[in-house]
């Protein structure tokens, strides 16, 4: 939908009419629901990759998987809300057709037949587009994105639209909930993209990113997250939030997973042909690859920090030492100051496309979002102007760091999920911070440079929650860095840690 005219009604909920078919309000099939679900269920806690191999060897079907996944949904959409529409049966229709296509031997591609979920502001041909805010409620999308375009090419089954904060606006991502652990956030605002991988309902899932709104929600929840070069994939058909900083990123369980959706996603070449391929990312042992690796640590996002982020990071950079990396601390300038710069472009930006509507139906927005629009009132083009000067400036002071290193190293969260029913977060030092700008923090600085930045699970910490870091690369070096975190994914022992499940709901024969 255009800016400027508003939708009427209400945002659509993820249930179903019990007459179309579909169990328990959450998009599932019957059919699946009749099934032995936990059994079922199993195949939805395979890697992607390990997915894609099964059904390739003839294995296993698209069709169980997509009943595995289904499965985790009706399993864990009453706990977590990770989703908006599910596109249930339509995706088991989807799936017989890619098993006629396998036993045909005809292969779409590298993603044949495997679920994925994406976020709900990236457009699938007859299917709600509502980026999470009654001003789209009810606006079906016409066309696909250019990245569904790319999964289809690849043979991957669109299972579902994932919860995203109003216009991806917000590190909240209500009512999402983190499944590690329910009275958590988790993130946003692809929330809902992180929620759904970590709890098994796809195997992979696309988000956005802005100003951190893939690696926060991954980092959060326990997966792997890219936000690729700025520019490296097209972002036609995704509701814009500021054009010269959002991305659409992959969210998947592992970064061998990772890999084999960015190489779909991102032709490799800028006049590549033909269908989308898969990028090769050898997960190998512990210390491939570490005893020559230049690592740059950026000091001032290494405090403060809660103690057991500062544990998994100090053990994490011990043991790069120990495998015969280099580790340097360098300075990449103030954090605050590189968010307060990136946030004058991202309130510019967000004002000009929402400025329709903010004449038009400015009682329709959530009130966090419309505060945020209204705050751009007070900006000037001067402003504007300075800060993209500053963000030459500092793209230029992380190339120079980039140029003597082979990767740069940082915190993909200073914290540990925060609960929901708090907005400040406290350090041990006694200081504290709001919970938004904390989250954020050290992520900012490299959506405004535009280098590719990752963050990989490493372990879980004392309360059971997931801890990770953050890996930037030179600007179009995306895979290299997907090679390093496959690395550091498994130098502290992180094995695909899965939340635990919450129990399957009753259901009479």
């Amino acid at each position: 939908m255009e800016p400027g005219r508003c939708a009427r009604g209400h945002r659509q909920a993820v249930s179903r009419p019990d007459a179309a078919g579909h169990a328990d309000g959450v998009g599932v099939p019957a059919r699946v629901a009749r099934r032995d679900r936990a059994a079922v269920s199993d195949l939805a806690g395979l890697s992607l990759t390990e997915a894609a191999r099964r059904l390739r060897n003839r294995e296993a079907t698209a069709v169980e998987l997509v009943d595995a996944c289904l499965a985790r949904v009706e399993q864990w959409e009453p706990h977590v809300h990770a989703l908006v529409t599910v596109l249930g049966e339509q995706a088991i229709s989807w799936a017989e057709q890619a098993d006629r296509e396998l036993a045909g031997r005809r292969p779409r591609g590298p993603l044949h037949g495997v679920p994925v979920v994406v976020k709900d502001l990236i457009d699938v041909s007859g299917v709600p587009t509502e980026a999470g805010s009654q001003i789209l409620a009810g606006s079906i999308a016409a066309t696909d994105a250019a990245v569904i375009v790319r999964l289809k090419d690849a043979g991957a089954i669109i299972l579902a639209k994932a919860n995203t904060h109003e216009f991806a606006y917000g590190a909240l991502t209500p009512p999402t909930r983190n499944p590690w652990d329910l009275d958590r956030m988790p993130g946003g605002s692809s929330g809902g993209s992180a929620a759904a991988v970590a709890a098994g309902e796809a195997f992979g899932a696309l988000g956005t990113d802005t100003a951190g709104s893939v690696r926060e929600p991954a980092a959060l929840c326990g997966t792997v997250g890219l936000k690729p070069t700025y520019g490296r994939i097209n972002c036609q058909g995704v509701v814009p939030l500021a054009w010269s900083l959002d991305t659409v990123g992959p969210m998947t369980r592992i970064v061998e997973d990772c890999a084999l959706l960015f190489g779909v996603l991102a032709p490799t070449g800028a006049r590549r042909a033909g269908p989308p391929a898969a990028i090769s990312c050898d997960p190998g042992s512990s210390g491939s690859g570490l005893a020559s690796l230049r690592v740059a640590v950026a000091s001032e996002l290494m405090q403060p920090l809660e103690p057991a982020v500062a544990d998994t990071l100090d053990d994490l950079l011990e043991a790069l030492s120990a495998a015969g990396a280099v580790v340097e601390p360098v300075s990449i300038g103030d954090p605050d100051e590189l968010t307060a710069t990136l946030f004058v472009i991202l309130l510019a930006e967000s004002a000009s496309y929402h400025r329709p509507w903010l004449e038009s139906c400015p009682e329709r927005y959530g009130a966090d979002v419309l505060a945020y629009l209204e705050m751009a009132a007070d900006l000037t083009a001067v402003d504007y102007v300075d800060a993209q000067r500053l963000r030459v400036v500092q793209r230029s002071r992380i190339d120079a760091v980039l140029a003597r290193a082979d990767v740069l190293l940082a915190p993909s969260q200073q914290v540990v999920a925060p609960r929901v029913d708090t907005d400040t977060v406290v350090f041990p030092t006694g200081e504290t911070a709001p919970r938004d700008l904390t989250l954020i923090r050290p992520l900012a600085p490299f959506s405004l440079t535009g280098h590719p930045a990752l963050t990989v699970p490493l372990r879980l910490g004392d309360q059971g929650l997931p801890i990770g870091v953050q890996l930037v690369g030179a600007p179009f070096g995306d895979e290299r860095l997907l090679e390093y975190g496959s690395a550091m994914q498994q130098i502290l022992g992180w094995d695909t840690a899965a939340p635990p499940s919450p129990a399957l709901p009753q259901r009479g024969l």
